[in-house]
């Protein structure tokens, strides 16, 4: 072969060469991957787009695969080298193979509150392209009243907006329109019991959607209350209930919010000389507080009065000199020897008949065991293990009881759940677990708030506590004059 010769058979060689690798970047470009997802189930891939086309090869439940288009129908896939067709009813959970920056495309972002498939239309029935698990990030592209148009690993689709909540603005140039109605992720915060039989409710009207039913007794969980309304969670459905008609409550987390109802006293009042305790409205005298007894305080007023709990009534005290004030410290700023909290209850000071002098000695005989009492942090606190047994053995004498089994209104130790329903009262300020408390009954006692007393007895009827707060604290109690106080401190 001559010297022309070889020149002319490289340049073939050249050109085919090029030609080739044009055939394969077209053959590539044939075949770019557009997204990966998974399959629900086993499947043949199909030469064509039928369930009797050939069989080409097989996908496992839950195995990737390459997307090289996807249809309403059949998505076109390739593996190993095979291209052919799979059922897109199958094919989920599909995320651009380029990869993609949901929460810069994003508008609002938001949390989904329970499991949420996304669909390729705003039907439930339409195709299931990705699905959130309760508690993750949701990138919503646009907001709509039933259904949001969300973007998942660069796939849009729709949600539905009944599962979606904690909605918010991506970024500070987006404003949350205002007719959209927020709703936040349930957080279980209380338990509580219903009185009667409670209708849930989509919104806060009772002529909302109904989504289930709270019946008379039945413990609920309950996430917040305004007052008229509570936030409720039963079978897996969120909704609101009446709130008049939730009693009970018990917090779970000690350093949560408050049980609804629970008045804090930002002051004690020590009462230098005796003070005259007045209705707050009328004016007329309810009892004179003598000298030396501690009074919790709600409020100063302009006029230097302050107002006070007086059983279920508002009573107010002249602030001129006659009472020295401390104030309680919050929690986590106390240092040891401060106020944490006080509460007080009332009783009849005048001791006319036996029944009373034996009522007013229960109450002392609870006063002298607690006073004083260290309570260490961690530990577990028993109210009847300082107290009981409630036996004239064990020092008590007989007072008038809450009886609804028998007839007998009288026995030993009658008067000594003032002292716990006292405790209790103070303890529901701070952040120490109530972790078994019971109330007399459903029409409570008139010396302390409808539902906030707290029976003890025999057996199991008892106060126990837990102090989860990180340091120890002491419980100082004192009876004067028709005055029941317990202040809790921080131990020194």
């Amino acid at each position: 072969m001559n010297e022309v010769s070889m020149k002319q058979m490289k340049r073939i060689v050249s050109c085919l060469i090029a030609a080739l690798l044009l055939v394969c970047c077209a053959a590539a470009l044939a075949q770019e991957i557009l997204y990966t997802a998974t399959v629900t189930k086993d499947m043949t891939i199909r030469q064509t787009k039928s369930t009797s086309g050939k069989k080409l090869g097989s996908v496992e439940a839950n195995e990737i695969i390459h997307v090289i288009e996807y249809g309403k129908e059949w998505t076109k896939v390739v593996k190993d080298d095979v291209t052919g067709y799979l059922l897109t009813k199958n094919v989920t959970n599909l995320a651009v193979a380029a990869g993609y920056d949901d929460e810069a495309a994003a508008q609002f972002v938001a949390v989904a509150e329970k499991a949420a498939t996304i669909r390729s239309e705003k039907s439930k029935s339409a195709q299931k392209l990705q699905e959130y698990a309760a508690g993750d990030q949701v990138c919503i592209l646009e907001l709509g009243k039933n259904w949001h148009r969300v973007v998942k690993n660069g796939v849009e689709g729709y949600v539905l907006s009944s599962l979606i909540v904690n909605v918010e603005p991506a970024r500070d140039d987006v404003v949350l329109p205002q007719d959209f109605e927020q709703r936040v992720a349930f957080e279980h915060v209380y338990t509580a019991k219903a009185d009667v039989n409670l209708s849930i409710r989509k919104e806060k009207n009772p002529n909302s959607r109904l989504l289930g039913t709270v019946y008379e007794n039945e413990e609920v969980a309950v996430m917040m209350t305004d007052g008229e309304w509570a936030y409720v969670r039963k079978d897996g459905e969120t909704g609101y209930v009446r709130a008049d008609h939730l009693r009970y409550y018990k917090r779970l987390d000690p350093y949560g919010p408050l049980v609804p109802g629970t008045v804090v006293y930002p002051y004690a009042a020590r009462a230098i000389e005796d003070v005259e305790i007045l209705h707050s409205e009328t004016g007329v005298l309810l009892r004179v507080a003598p000298a030396g007894s501690v009074i919790p305080v709600s409020a100063l007023a302009e006029d230097m009065s302050v107002t006070l709990p007086y059983d279920r009534i508002t009573g107010r005290i002249a602030a001129t000199g006659s009472i020295e004030m401390e104030p309680c410290v919050a929690w986590d700023e106390a240092q040891p020897g401060d106020l944490l909290a006080v509460f007080a209850t009332y009783y009849d000071p005048q001791q006319r008949t036996q029944t009373q002098v034996g009522r007013l000695h229960n109450i002392m005989q609870g006063v002298t065991r607690l006073d004083g009492v260290v309570f260490p942090a961690g530990t577990k606190f028993s109210f009847n293990e300082y107290c009981a047994p409630y036996t004239k053995g064990n020092g008590y004498q007989e007072g008038p009881i809450i009886n609804y089994t028998s007839s007998d209104k009288l026995g030993y130790g009658g008067g000594i759940c003032q002292v716990s329903t006292t405790l209790y009262n103070a303890i529901l300020q701070i952040p120490i677990h109530v972790s078994l408390h019971y109330v007399h009954s459903s029409y409570g006692i008139s010396y302390a708030p409808l539902d906030f007393d707290a029976a003890v007895g025999a057996g199991n009827i008892d106060l126990r506590l837990e102090n989860t707060l990180p340091y120890d604290v002491r419980f100082a109690l004192e009876a004067d004059g028709g005055v029941l106080t317990v202040c809790v401190y921080r131990a020194e």
